[in-house]
């Protein structure tokens, strides 16, 4: 009898083997590792990252596909690159949160010889590790918007600037491309520099504080995003100092509003959407044997009152 017993156990164990092997997806299964699922940019490509793996698996050119939220912490997307494998994912987009804090989710698909295309933002190994980079070049958006601010003030003034989330790399490249700009331009001066971590709540405590301690002295705010210029418009607008120019970048609907009614003057559009639809459009080439360019670069706009209509929908 207890013979019997152990031979029973064994073949419910044989079966609940098999019937886990038999739910593994038999094709491709893509996991999409993001940044995060608050700020109005990331919103709108998660979005469209989910219509459009949600239309390749009805289709059936994938097998299965996984959203990871990476909550913009780099510990947490490396452990959810470990979830990843666990699922079975066998190609990985990813929108890294900090340039090196982010970088060991590319060393754990090396390990695991799993294609990796890294979305929006780089990490410090990507040109080594990842299989393919989509995105936009951030030196340029930071170049962009301190020229836009030369212009509308040639006669110069004090500038403060409000940073993304320390050692992301737009963060780094786009304060980069500010200060290529504005260190080498003798009629402005840097007043302040501080990080907004993409929030325009913490942007309008900035704002609020720097127009109370600078006065007329302060006339530029440049933002490495738009939910951060947008806040810093709104204060400025509010105290009467709309003559002060907030700018960043993205070209969410917000500002872009904002720009339409004339209570913001201008921003750098990134084509968010555009960066994560040419990354899973890269996955899908390399499920089908094809080729993919090592980097895919998609470019800046300036976005003012002139065409702005071409950006509203």
């Amino acid at each position: 009898m207890k013979k019997q017993i152990l031979t029973f156990a064994g073949l419910l164990l044989c079966m609940a083997f098999l019937a886990g092997c038999a739910k593994k997806a038999s094709g491709p299964v893509i996991g999409y590792i993001c940044k995060n699922t608050t700020d109005t940019f990331a919103i709108g490509y998660n979005n469209a990252a989910r219509a459009k793996l949600d239309g390749l698996k009805a289709a059936g050119t994938i097998s299965d596909w996984y959203f990871y939220d990476g909550q913009s912490d780099p510990v947490t997307q490396i452990a959810l690159m470990d979830t990843a494998v666990t699922q079975g994912c066998n190609y990985i987009v990813f929108l890294p949160a900090e340039a090196a804090g982010s970088a060991p989710v590319l060393d754990k698909a090396k390990e695991k010889n799993i294609p990796i295309i890294v979305v929006n933002s780089r990490t410090t190994n990507t040109d080594a590790l990842a299989t393919a980079y989509v995105g936009s070049n951030d030196v340029q958006a930071g170049e962009m918007m301190a020229q836009f601010v030369i212009e509308q003030i040639p006669q110069g003034g004090g500038w403060g600037h409000i940073q993304g989330p320390i050692g992301n790399s737009a963060q780094l490249e786009r304060g980069q491309g500010i200060h290529n700009i504005l260190d080498t331009n003798a009629a402005w001066k840097m007043l302040d520099e501080q990080p907004g971590n993409w929030l325009g709540e913490i942007a309008t405590r900035f704002a609020e504080d720097w127009r109370t301690k600078y006065g007329t002295g302060l006339n530029a705010i440049i933002c490495d995003n738009d939910d951060m210029s947008s806040a810093a418009q709104n204060v400025m607008n509010a105290a009467g100092r709309s003559d002060i120019i907030c700018i960043g970048v993205d070209g969410n609907p917000g500002p872009l509003s904002m720009i339409k009614s004339g209570d913001l003057k201008a921003t750098i559009y990134q084509d968010g959407i555009g960066q994560v639809s040419k990354g899973i459009d890269l996955v899908i080439d390399l499920i089908g044997g094809k080729p993919v360019p090592k980097e895919s670069w998609i470019d800046f706009v300036l976005i003012t009152k002139d065409n702005v209509d071409q950006y509203l929908n």
